[in-house]
């Protein structure tokens, strides 16, 4: 998640956290989440919450290229829930919808 605390960056309200939820079939397109979600921390001045990685996953070797900037800055709360969850799966397939119908016409 990413959360808007003291109002300084103008992507996500203040005080609100926004959650994004990714589902990749592969690894090959994490380092640009990756790179946005360090952006959009540093521009936007936000908070980041909760983040979740397949551990086993990202330290493998085949992926030994992947890294994440703002580690760091991770906190885990529980008791901060989201006020918007994007969930880019479903964004996804509802462009690949599209576009396969814009294909037929």
């Amino acid at each position: 998640m990413l959360y808007n605390k003291d109002g300084r960056g103008g992507r996500v309200p203040r005080g609100q956290a926004w959650q994004w939820i990714h589902d990749l079939e592969n690894l090959e397109h994490l380092g640009s989440i990756l790179d946005w979600i360090d952006l959009r921390v540093s521009v936007d001045q936000l908070s980041l919450l909760n983040v979740y990685l397949d551990h086993t996953e990202i330290t493998s070797p085949k992926n030994a290229g992947i890294s994440f900037g703002s580690k760091s800055q991770i906190v885990y709360s529980r008791v901060t829930v989201p006020n918007r969850v994007i969930d880019m799966r479903l964004i996804a397939s509802d462009e690949i919808k599209r576009h396969g119908d814009s294909l037929c016409h």
